[in-house]
């Protein structure tokens, strides 16, 4: 589907369906009405995506044969003036906090992040692209029942609202199991989640999505690690944002680089490791050891696609 999109958008002159598996190879069956069944699929996909592809019809020798491009502006956002550092965060953050593979692309597509960053991408794979999460989302706009199985329960909840923390996201809904608001980890789903009707509930005028789940700095101390607590220098350019997150308290000693060193709780070495990467090199645990042999660890099994 991307491939069809690169291929309508690169082209100056729109192109045929026959032009287009031509350009795309095997991409598309050899069938012809197999071929133009898939290509079909693939245009609605991305027209569910927002973008727009136009089609006219020609006339003279090719009479009836229709022809397909996009016209990028009209669906790219306006210049934001990001700066390549700026861009190169939002590439970052889009690697490490997925709403989904597709909306990442395209967010960064309509940003103009292919065009800018030449070098290739840093990301770290963290499964975050989740099957469900096309299900859910929609559940939570449309206010429609969710049913799923979690820690081997079967749960029917009414999502009142989606929140991405630590790298993951989470579900924040009345359970009608539990008969109260619960929190639920959306890769920990088990299996395909349902939905039901639209607006089959009412989420609470007092909602508040932020206060429903842990924060960071919480959600990093509630684990079983033996070691709680991991001294962190993180760099002048971001040391300020973690001030805000872990507060004064977290200080131990601010260099005078503008470098800042850090006491933050490592308990859930899985929410620590996402915390830590999503810095890539503008953080590094000082001690303890066993720590820092954690992260090589991290780093070697990343190297080798484990």
């Amino acid at each position: 589907m991307m491939n069809l999109l690169a291929l309508l958008v690169d082209r100056a002159k729109p192109l045929t369906l026959r032009q287009v598996r031509q350009e795309l190879g095997k991409q598309y069956p050899d069938s012809d009405e197999a071929a133009r069944a898939a290509f079909e699929r693939d245009k609605a996909a991305l027209r569910e995506m927002g973008i727009p592809i136009e089609t006219k019809t020609l006339g003279g020798d090719a009479a009836g044969e229709v022809t397909y491009w996009v016209n990028r502006s009209n669906y790219e956002l306006s210049d934001l003036r990001l700066t390549e550092e700026e861009r190169a965060a939002l590439q970052l953050a889009v690697a490490t906090v997925h709403l989904g593979a597709q909306h990442g692309e395209e967010a960064l597509w309509k940003l103009g992040g292919e065009r800018i960053l030449g070098k290739a991408s840093m990301s770290v794979n963290i499964g975050l692209v989740d099957k469900n999460m096309n299900v859910i989302t929609d559940a939570v706009m449309k206010r429609k029942t969710l049913n799923f199985e979690y820690k081997g329960e079967k749960r029917q909840v009414d999502p009142y609202g989606m929140l991405s923390r630590n790298g993951f996201w989470y579900i924040i809904g009345f359970d009608h199991l539990r008969r109260d608001k619960r929190v639920f980890r959306v890769d920990r789903i088990e299996g395909l989640v349902l939905a039901g009707e639209a607006r089959a509930f009412k989420t609470p005028v007092d909602f508040d999505v932020a206060a429903a789940v842990p924060t960071e700095k919480q959600m990093l101390a509630a684990g079983d690690s033996e070691v709680t607590t991991a001294v962190v220098l993180v760099d002048a350019s971001l040391a300020a944002g973690v001030r805000r997150e872990f507060g004064e308290s977290s200080v131990i000693r601010d260099r005078d680089d503008g470098s800042v060193e850090f006491a933050i709780p490592c308990a859930n070495l899985d929410g620590f490791r996402l915390w830590l990467f999503a810095m890539v090199e503008s953080a590094e645990v000082l001690e303890p050891q066993s720590v820092r042999d954690q992260v090589v660890q991290w780093l070697e099994n990343l190297a080798a696609g484990k």
